[in-house]
């Protein structure tokens, strides 16, 4: 029996065994079969887990032309649970969003893990928050070159396009499942816009990554205390810190009355930690705040108990 006049499903069940057994790239097979070319273009419409990987050589990528061909098809609808992307330009933010805007339902994406040139991420977050998941559990955007970078570091007149882009995003992104996220790692965002411009709660995010911001008006013992509120099962805490913000990361290592809390501690920024921490001052935190047992900041300290 030929090929073709099997049952569609089968097709696609032989596709994947060949793809497996053999680990090939079926899109450039398929251009010598219409059939085929339809089927492989099935496939990664049906694939619960997508995987976007941009290269130097991307215009060349047949699998990718596939993916981008699928999702601008008004009559393809994805079922996405996992979605993740290394992204170079601004042809992958299309691609992504485009991937987002033909789900089914906005409640089958599970885990989304971008990783994200820092100078695209404002970009990114406006597109995300155009199709906001409302079960998401896992959300991480990256640069895998540069994690030291902080978003809005400076309100000056441009940033405020960015300033304005990541309160969107928190608004109508993150606070969409606020209910289910469990990780968030967006280490260039500014912790004082999650604590300012929505008022959910995240009750069940153990870890989180996120740029330590604060504003000098501020109480800095109150703005620990909503942070806790807001993220009160918080196990994992991952800084990105900058000298500015230091007295503010200080406050917390000094308020025992924020513990019982989060369980690790983490300190990354553009200098080294030890520059601008002592090996005492972090070792006395670690003894005197109960339940945090690591803290990495420049050194590595673990409280045996």
């Amino acid at each position: 029996m030929k090929l073709q006049h099997l049952p569609f499903e089968l097709q696609l069940l032989i596709l994947d065994y060949i793809q497996q057994d053999n680990h090939l790239d079926l899109a450039p097979i398929s251009h010598a079969c219409k059939l085929f070319s339809c089927a492989v273009a099935d496939r990664l419409i049906r694939a619960q887990s997508m995987t976007l990987l941009q290269t130097p050589t991307y215009q060349h990528n047949a699998s990718l032309g596939f993916l981008r061909f699928a999702a601008r098809q008004n009559n393809n609808h994805f079922i996405t649970n996992n979605l993740q992307a290394s992204i170079a330009d601004r042809s992958g933010l299309f691609i992504v969003s485009d991937i987002l805007a033909n789900q089914q339902r906005a409640n089958t994406m599970n885990t989304i893990h971008l990783l994200v040139p820092y100078e695209l991420q404002p970009e990114l977050l406006g597109r995300l928050s155009k199709h906001p998941q409302t079960q998401l559990e896992k959300l991480s955007i990256r640069d895998a070159a540069d994690d030291n970078q902080i978003m809005t570091k400076s309100y000056n007149n441009a940033q405020i396009g960015t300033l304005e882009i990541a309160q969107a995003f928190t608004l109508g992104f993150l606070s969409a499942s606020h209910k289910t996220l469990t990780k968030i790692d967006l280490p260039s965002f500014p912790s004082s816009l999650l604590l300012t411009t929505s008022e959910v709660e995240f009750p069940k995010v153990s870890y989180l990554h996120v740029a330590l911001m604060g504003h000098n008006s501020q109480q800095y013992n109150q703005l620990w205390r909503n942070f806790k509120a807001k993220f009160p099962a918080l196990r994992e805490l991952r800084l990105t810190l900058d000298r500015e913000h230091l007295a503010l990361f200080k406050s917390l290592l000094e308020d025992t009355s924020l513990f019982p809390w989060i369980k690790r501690l983490t300190i990354q920024s553009n200098e080294c930690p030890k520059t601008f921490l002592s090996q005492q001052e972090l070792r006395n935190s670690l003894l005197q705040l109960n339940g945090l047992n690591r803290i990495t900041a420049g050194w590595d300290m673990i409280a045996l108990n």
